[in-house]
């Protein structure tokens, strides 16, 4: 990535403090980086390390206890909730590491939730969600119930729904956890052209 490649992600200074018990603990403590457009960044750690806090924190689910995020230049970290939601839908595309998938609805129905606020999920956006579910080979899955997929199929799905308003900033929680070798490599390949 060219060092002249604008900031899409920055993290500066970060705290992230916890209520465990009776006490209170830093769970990211003075965390900074720069994350510029079409760069990857891989966040590794053993379980407990603070890796889902952080991307929570730099997607503007969570709010830092001190010090700033910011997407595109915006301070997210400093928004009130409702600003903070836009932006996150706007920008910010998110695989949860439990795939968030809404059980009761179809797959293009889970893949539409994040046009729903801004009355996206129209045929125009059904077109992107079809698109995305193509790209990442569950298209024939479209209208079948989340209940009935595989945990391989549910993770392309929650990721369909994560690039469908191809967002400028892509956090993922885990994603190649429930992959087979194979279907891990392919996922990764599409990242990277992403």
């Amino acid at each position: 990535v060219p060092a002249q490649a604008a900031a899409v992600l920055e993290a500066l200074d970060v705290t992230k403090r916890v209520k465990d018990g009776a006490t209170r603990r830093d769970v990211l403590c003075g965390v900074s980086l720069t994350v510029r457009a079409g760069e990857i960044v891989v966040v590794t750690g053993p379980s407990g390390s603070g890796k889902t806090t952080l991307l929570g924190v730099l997607g503007g689910m969570l709010l830092p206890t001190s010090g700033e995020v910011r997407i595109d230049g915006e301070a997210v970290s400093r928004l009130r909730d409702q600003h903070r939601a836009e932006v996150r839908r706007k920008k910010v595309g998110y695989l949860f590491q439990d795939f968030a998938l809404v059980e009761g609805m179809s797959v293009l129905d889970n893949v539409l939730l994040p046009m729903v606020p801004d009355g996206l999920a129209d045929a125009a956006g059904t077109k992107l969600a079809e698109a995305a579910l193509a790209r990442l080979g569950v298209a024939e899955r479209a209208h079948s119930p989340v209940s009935v997929l595989s945990g391989g199929e549910r993770q392309r799905v929650a990721l369909a729904r994560a690039l469908v308003r191809d967002p400028r900033v892509l956090l993922l929680d885990e994603p190649t956890a429930h992959l087979d070798g194979s279907r891990a490599t392919a996922l990764l390949d599409d990242l990277a052209a992403i």
